[in-house]
């Protein structure tokens, strides 16, 4: 079996950072937070990297891509858009944006075969967490149709401003059981509140699991997702606003018994960006980290190398 390859989301519009968050040079040599997690996926074995991005952005992340990891890593892009949907389920005209992760994750399926990992642009994750997932995907027979390597609530925060989690509930050999999106998570007054899809206001203790877009997935898991896209077109395909992200789509299948997913807890510390004024605090870890051994100087010189 080939070793599998990762998927990373780089279409985001970045609204709240006010900059593209996928190709912000964070690093010494320019590196962005998507660079470290090419980084650490390619020393724990994945084999090539595929990037969604937005067709407006395509040229400026290949150049990106090219100048950081350069020849090293077999890499592939593919496009987000809002009119890549089934036949039948025209976008609306006053729709800007596409759909969320999990229409994401669909247009790259065509470039990916059997197990792969899928994480996003702009979180860190730390070398360990690709190390767990590799693992996992690399079995034979793969453990379970999914994975996710999950993070404690509290260690996911942003400085200023709200943010978006899936709060997990397991069960058994932390085999996940629902996973819940919860929007505008921020401390407030010592305590940590979000908002649920309908609105209501929930408040969380800070040790909860959540995930951070890091999965590794089988075919069956997409297959799914894909019938799953087109039901919810169905509903929601006028709507200008709603998204079909991933952790929606895994929760639903997990609760229908349709999947397993296995969560592996991340033993490093994440960290990314959110809002504008996480950007020195991301510069200032990513030095330490370096400082530190844990990522080498230039990555550009790493690359070349050989990871």
């Amino acid at each position: 079996m080939s070793a599998p390859p990762l998927v990373v989301l780089a279409a985001g519009l970045s609204t709240r950072y006010g900059r593209l968050k996928q190709l912000d040079p964070l690093g010494p040599a320019g590196e962005s937070i998507m660079d470290y997690n090419v980084f650490d996926a390619a020393r724990a074995g994945f084999s090539r990297v595929v990037f969604v991005v937005r067709p407006e952005i395509d040229a400026l992340v290949r150049e990106h891509v090219a100048s950081i990891v350069g020849e090293r890593l077999p890499v592939s892009f593919v496009h987000q858009t809002l009119d890549q949907v089934p036949e039948g389920f025209p976008p609306p005209p006053e729709r800007a944006r596409p759909w969320g992760t999990g229409q994401a994750v669909l247009c790259a399926r065509d470039e990916v075969t059997g197990p792969f990992a899928v994480c996003n642009a702009d979180d860190l994750y730390g070398a360990d967490a690709f190390r767990q997932l590799f693992r996992h995907l690399n079995a034979e027979p793969c453990p379970t149709e999914a994975a996710m390597v999950g993070y404690r609530l509290a260690d996911t925060l942003s400085g200023e401003g709200g943010v978006a989690r899936g709060i997990c509930v397991m069960g058994k050999d932390r085999l996940l059981q629902r996973m819940t999106e919860v929007r505008e998570i921020r401390r407030v007054e010592g305590w940590i509140e979000g908002s649920e899809p309908d609105g209501e206001i929930v408040e969380l203790e800070g040790n909860e699991t959540v995930s951070m877009n890091l999965w590794g997935f089988t075919s069956p898991v997409v297959d799914l997702m894909g019938r799953q896209f087109v039901r919810f077109l169905g509903r929601w395909g006028a709507d200008t606003a709603a998204e079909f992200p991933l952790s929606t789509a895994i929760s639903e299948q997990v609760e229908l018994g349709a999947v397993r997913v296995a969560v592996l807890q991340g033993r490093d510390d994440w960290f990314g960006v959110t809002h504008a004024s996480d950007r020195e605090e991301a510069v200032a870890e990513l030095r330490a980290r370096i400082d530190a051994g844990r990522y080498p100087e230039s990555l550009p010189e790493a690359f070349v190398r050989g990871v």
